[in-house]
């Protein structure tokens, strides 16, 4: 690909490009749309093939009654049309640069949402043993029996602890998850730019 200079800003531009991505000026390239269209049908297109691969494959498997696989190579084959279109609108490294982004605001929810489960988990199971103490502690009072009461109240005391320690670091990790996400973002919109 040739890089000619912007005559009204300096930028580097593509010469196929039409007008400049920086100044909006007209380039002193070739018109882009008559190159694009060139681009298209000159070389054989990878992208195309495999959507078309996968949507041959797919109604195949429709017809085999096959519906979980020929679903998959259905979503398969409009993955890479609305990819082979992203790039076509906006070029292929802006669309590689927006999955790629998108990749990593869903992983750091993912990650964060699978410690999240796990501390739910643990927390659930703090307020199932509070409740069992809870009931120790009515059944001792109902037999009037100072010493199981006392440990009863001890326990319930201990267990409260720990669930608000839980909670706080169910909190914190909330807050972790949701910096993650928003640097995650961040950098989506700085490398869109």
């Amino acid at each position: 690909m040739s890089v000619v200079e912007c005559p009204t800003c300096g930028t580097n531009v593509a010469a196929e490009t039409r007008f400049c991505p920086q100044c909006g000026s007209p380039s002193a390239g070739l018109d882009g749309v008559e190159t694009r269209l060139r681009n298209y049908w000159s070389a054989p297109d990878l992208g195309l093939l495999a959507g078309v691969a996968f949507a041959v494959t797919g109604v195949v498997l429709l017809a085999a009654q096959l519906w979980l696989w020929a679903a998959l190579a259905l979503v398969l084959a409009a993955a890479v049309f609305l990819l082979r279109w992203e790039a076509g609108r906006r070029g292929t490294g802006t669309a590689i640069a927006r999955l790629s982004a998108h990749r990593r605001v869903v992983g750091a929810r993912s990650r964060g949402q699978l410690e999240l489960f796990r501390l739910r988990r643990e927390l659930a199971e703090l307020q199932a043993e509070q409740s069992r103490a809870y009931q120790e502690l009515g059944r001792a009072t109902h037999a009037d029996d100072a010493t199981s009461a006392n440990a009863a109240t001890a326990k319930i005391d201990d267990v409260g602890g720990r669930i608000q320690l839980k909670e706080a670091e169910i909190g914190a990790l909330l807050g972790e998850i949701r910096e993650r996400v928003r640097q995650a973002q961040g950098t989506s919109r700085t490398s869109n730019t």
